[in-house]
C-alpha cells in the first residue's frame, strides 16, 4: 500500500508535532504500513485534508463529519482522554468567578463540543453573556484572553493540559466540567478497511509494550480502546444539544 497519512489537527501539533512522527515510526514498524503524519497549521486546513488523508485523529465535534461525508470507520479511543470545558478569565475581567460573565463577553470556537457544554454549563447556573467573540482555534483564543482583549472563555480542557504552567500565565480557571461522554477519535478510511482488525490490535496492545508505552507517554495517553457504537451515538446526541 502507498503512504498511509495520518492528518492530525493543529491544536495537538502546536505545541510538539514530534510526538506523533514517533507514532507513526511505531506503527509503521509495527504493521509493515508506511505511516506518515501530516501536520496541518490551520484548523482550515486540517479539515480541508480530510478527504487525502487514510487516518484521521480528531475532536468530537468533527466524528459525524468523518462519517458520514467521508465513510470513516471509528478506529479507537484513547483511554481516560475526554473533551471537557474550562471556563476561564484574564486580566481583563473584573471579577474572577462564573458570575462576572453574566452580561459579560465570552470568548469562543463556534461549533466545538466545548463551546457548547460551556454555554449550556453557564445556562443551568442562569448565567447569560451579554455577547459571544469567537476565534479560529484555542490558541488564539488563549492569547486573545492572555492579551486582556476578552474579559472570559470557554476553552478546551484537553488543549490546556497540553500546555505548560507558564503557557498559562494571567489566566484564570473558574471552572471545568467532567462530564466524560465525549472523546477524541482516531478514525480510518474506507481503502483502509482490511487492515482495521490488525490495527486495533496493534494499538491496543501498545500499552503491554515498553517502546508503545514510551510513544504513548509522549503523547499524553494511557492507551487506545475500541469505541462503543453506543457511546458513539451518546457523544453525537450531545454535540446536538439533546
Amino acid at each position: 500500500m502507498d503512504k498511509i497519512r495520518l492528518l492530525v489537527p493543529p491544536s495537538d501539533t502546536a505545541q510538539n508535532s514530534e510526538r506523533w512522527y514517533e507514532f507513526a515510526i511505531y506503527l509503521s514498524r509495527a504493521t509493515g504500513l508506511n505511516l506518515s503524519p501530516v501536520i496541518s497549521a490551520s484548523p482550515e486546513a486540517y479539515q480541508q485534508g480530510f478527504s487525502q488523508a487514510e487516518m484521521v485523529y480528531c475532536a468530537p465535534e468533527l466524528v459525524t463529519t468523518l462519517i458520514r461525508e467521508f465513510r470513516f470507520t471509528p478506529l479507537m479511543q484513547p483511554n481516560g482522554i475526554y473533551e471537557e470545558v474550562a471556563i476561564v478569565s484574564g486580566p481583563a475581567a473584573t471579577i474572577h468567578r462564573l458570575s462576572g460573565i453574566q452580561d459579560s463577553t465570552l470568548g469562543g470556537i463556534k461549533g466545538t463540543f466545548a463551546n457548547r457544554l460551556g454555554l449550556t454549563t453557564l445556562m443551568q447556573k442562569q448565567i447569560r453573556p451579554a455577547a459571544m467573540v469567537y476565534r479560529d482555534n484555542w490558541l488564539q483564543l488563549l492569547k486573545t484572553v492572555q492579551q486582556g482583549e476578552l474579559p472570559y472563555a470557554l476553552l478546551s480542557k484537553s488543549f490546556m493540559e497540553q500546555l505548560s504552567p507558564l503557557s498559562l500565565t494571567a489566566v484564570n480557571l473558574l471552572a471545568r466540567s467532567n462530564l466524560r461522554k465525549a472523546y477524541p477519535l482516531l478514525l480510518a478510511a474506507p481503502q483502509l478497511k482490511p487492515q482495521i482488525n490488525n490495527l486495533r490490535q496493534l494499538l491496543e496492545a501498545m500499552s503491554a509494550e515498553a517502546k508503545g508505552r514510551q510513544v504513548l507517554e509522549k503523547l499524553q495517553i494511557q492507551g487506545w480502546k475500541k469505541p462503543s457504537e453506543q457511546s458513539i451515538i451518546d457523544m453525537v446526541k450531545i454535540l446536538r444539544g439533546k
